[in-house]
C-alpha cells in the first residue's frame, strides 16, 4: 500500500489495450472475410468443342460453381479470425482458472 491507501493492483492501460486488440482484430478479419465472400462472382464463360454425333442441341452444364479469388481470400480470413478467437478464448480461460500466488495448477495431479 502506498500513502494514499492504494495497493497498486490497478490494471495497466497497455495490458488492457493489448487484450482488446486481439478480439477487435479477429472481429475485423471475420467481418472483412464475410464481406469478401458476399461479393458477387464474376460471370465466366466456359466453352469447349467436342464431337457429339447424335446431339442437335448444346450440352448445358448444371451446377457448375466457380469460386473466385475474392471468395477464397474471404474464406481464409474467416478461418484466421475464428482461429484467433479460439486461441484468445482458450488463453483467457487458462489465465482465469489458474490460481494466482500458488505455483500449482487448479487440477489436482493423479
Amino acid at each position: 500500500m502506498n500513502a494514499l491507501g492504494e495497493d497498486g493492483t490497478r490494471p495497466d492501460r497497455r495490458n488492457f489495450l493489448a487484450r482488446l486488440a486481439v478480439p477487435v482484430l479477429a472481429a475485423a478479419l471475420l467481418l472483412a472475410g464475410l464481406l469478401l465472400t458476399m461479393v458477387p462472382a464474376r460471370t465466366e464463360t466456359v466453352g469447349w468443342f467436342a464431337y457429339a454425333p447424335l446431339s442437335q442441341q448444346p450440352f448445358p452444364v448444371q451446377g457448375l460453381l466457380l469460386i473466385g479469388t475474392e471468395a477464397w481470400v474471404g474464406i481464409a480470413m474467416i478461418s484466421l479470425g475464428l482461429l484467433i478467437l479460439a486461441f484468445w478464448t482458450g488463453y483467457l480461460f487458462g489465465v482465469r482458472t489458474r490460481q494466482p500466488g500458488s505455483g500449482q495448477s487448479p487440477v489436482p495431479a493423479r
